[in-house]
């Protein structure tokens, strides 16, 4: 035994213990190399992936906005982007006018840049004062009247007109910087320019773009920008190898470059064409950034490789951990369960308890309700007839709390409908009848606005009325120094609407969830029973019931109901 011992301290010896640890630390440092390459190869072969994604989206979106365009002679949707743009040339012109006057030459380098068809600058009273080209296109003078007038600040001449290629398009604005008026003009061919640009900014718009894509443009064929995620590089031109050899080919290309200014990019590219002719490019551009913390932990992994034991006893015991938290979340599960279905049983038992002692009480009520019904009505008859109404609204309450008794009863188990056609008009009109006691007492104001064309409905009346009590008394119960509970009907096409409105206290937001959840309840006495029984009634006759709150204001609520 002593003997095995020390050839075992000796197959251990610091030496051997020192070779094992450098051929260790050599195919960890090896091994951190190669994932340290393989991880950013891998990486910006994911990127490219998810590039040429989004660049087909763009693609195929660029694609048919200019077929569209190509096919119509409308704006498709595009007028406010266009007279935009074009009030902002002239505000531009305007301005640079104010700086300097403009001469010939100035106004020929405008209508270049912009890719419009003439510029005319006149004074208040509508006399030109300077244009480009000379003598200029511009012939309905009468066009002005209503700015030399100071009728409008804004004359636009641009939708009322098909977009044909030679039509003409005007559109003029009363000047900021100094008295006068300026006007442009553009051709049909040059709108719709505008509009390709426009369609394949609008394109780029509707992109939901990650962090850390830096950019996405689209140039064309001369690689002058016609969209861009930042709208200040919109008709600059790049000047750039790389982006020119990319036209020709229609594979996807990518690089990785830093400019002059800013962090290193990983873009890439790829042409596109319309109609089997060469269109232009699209550029996707990556921050690096997303990468590098990647390579620096693969590196700190290599410094860290004699930790590495710790690191997986760590890694086991969050394992462990994570194991044993998931079965605990069961089992807390489990128990919210069961306690769920115990509360439900007790309530059971108590609902029962309750239900018999209430029903003899009740039955005592309704027999006392039918003597005094059949033997103490008034000889008046307008108050006979009042009194027996009262009598019988009563009585069908009587007979209403003993309903909900045996609902409250069987609420974990599903219950059926007592349909027939009704009217929603009388059966809110008899709940404002009942409740407008209660408010007045509590200074509430009932506002009953109901349409006169409501059709009659599939309901169970009973179940109905519930719903709608449980509703308002909720509305009346959040008003603690009276206002408003209006109560409004709507008629859709294949539905009604009943609208619940109060001025109350409001739901807060991290409550709404819950609302509809069984006991769940902010009154102090409250059982939490009322939205969840509303909900179910409504539910079963094909409905839907939505709230929308907010705190201090008040709460509306939404019933739908179907017509059949």
């Amino acid at each position: 035994m002593s003997a095995n011992r020390k050839r075992t301290r000796r197959s251990f010896s610091p030496i051997y213990l020192a070779i094992f640890s450098g051929i260790i630390l050599v195919l960890l440092t090896i091994n951190g190399l190669l994932e340290i390459n393989r991880t950013q190869k891998g990486f910006y072969l994911l990127l490219e992936r998810e590039a040429a994604v989004l660049i087909q989206h763009i693609e195929k979106s660029i694609q048919e906005a200019i077929n569209s365009l190509q096919s119509s002679q409308t704006f498709l949707g595009m007028e406010e982007w266009v007279a935009e743009h074009l009030i902002d040339v002239l505000l531009r012109i305007d301005h640079l006018d104010s700086l300097t006057p403009l001469t010939s030459t100035d106004l020929q380098s405008i209508i270049h840049q912009y890719s419009i068809a003439s510029i005319d600058l006149f004074d208040p009273k509508g006399k030109r004062l300077r244009a480009w080209p000379e003598p200029s296109t511009y012939e309905k003078r009468t066009f002005l009247r209503d700015l030399i007038e100071k009728k409008q600040s804004v004359v636009i001449d641009l939708f009322e007109k098909p977009l044909t290629d030679e039509a003409l398009f005007t559109l003029a604005i009363e000047r900021k910087k100094k008295p006068g008026i300026i006007a442009i003009q553009l051709r049909g061919h040059q709108v719709k320019e505008l509009l390709r640009q426009f369609a394949a900014q609008r394109s780029l718009s509707e992109l939901g773009l990650r962090e850390t894509i830096l950019f996405v443009s689209v140039l064309d064929s001369n690689l002058v920008t016609l969209a861009h995620t930042d709208t200040s590089l919109i008709g600059k031109k790049e000047e750039d190898p790389f982006l020119e050899s990319s036209l020709h080919t229609q594979k996807l290309m990518a690089r990785l470059y830093r400019p002059s200014k800013g962090e290193e990019i990983f873009e890439v590219i790829k042409s596109f064409a319309l109609k089997d002719q060469q269109a232009g490019i699209i550029r996707i551009g990556y921050s690096s950034a997303e990468v590098r913390p990647l390579i620096n932990q693969i590196k700190k992994s290599v410094a860290l490789s004699i930790v590495f034991s710790l690191l997986l006893g760590t890694s086991a015991t969050a394992l462990i951990w994570a194991n044993q938290n998931r079965h605990l979340r069961k089992m807390e599960e489990l128990e919210s369960r069961v306690q769920l279905a115990e509360r439900l049983s007790s309530l059971g038992h108590l609902a029962a308890g309750v239900a018999h002692e209430i029903r003899n009480p009740l039955n005592a009520i309704g027999m006392g309700l039918q003597r005094l019904r059949r033997e103490f009505p008034p000889e008046e008859e307008r108050k006979r007839e009042e009194y027996l109404s009262f009598l019988d609204l009563i009585l069908k309450e009587i007979r209403r709390v003993n309903e909900i008794i045996e609902h409250f009863l069987s609420l974990s188990r599903p219950f059926g409908l007592k349909q027939k056609l009704g009217s929603l008009t009388e059966l809110l009109k008899q709940l404002v009848t009942l409740f407008e006691e209660e408010a007045h007492t509590k200074e509430i104001k009932l506002q009953l606005e109901l349409r006169s064309d409501l059709p009659l409905i599939q309901m169970d009346e009973q179940k109905l009325t519930q719903a709608f009590i449980n509703i308002m008394k909720n509305g009346i119960q959040s008003m603690d120094h009276g206002g408003t509970l209006r109560i409004e009907t709507q008629r859709l096409k294949d539905s009604v609407e009943v609208i619940f409105s109060d001025s109350g206290s409001g739901i807060p937001e991290d409550q709404m969830e819950k609302i509809f959840n069984y006991y769940y309840t902010t009154k102090e006495r409250g059982v939490g029973l009322g939205l969840p029984i509303a909900h179910r009634i409504i539910e079963a006759h094909g409905g839907q019931l939505k709230i929308e709150s907010k705190t201090g204001v008040g709460t509306k609520v939404t019933i739908t109901l179907p017509v059949k």
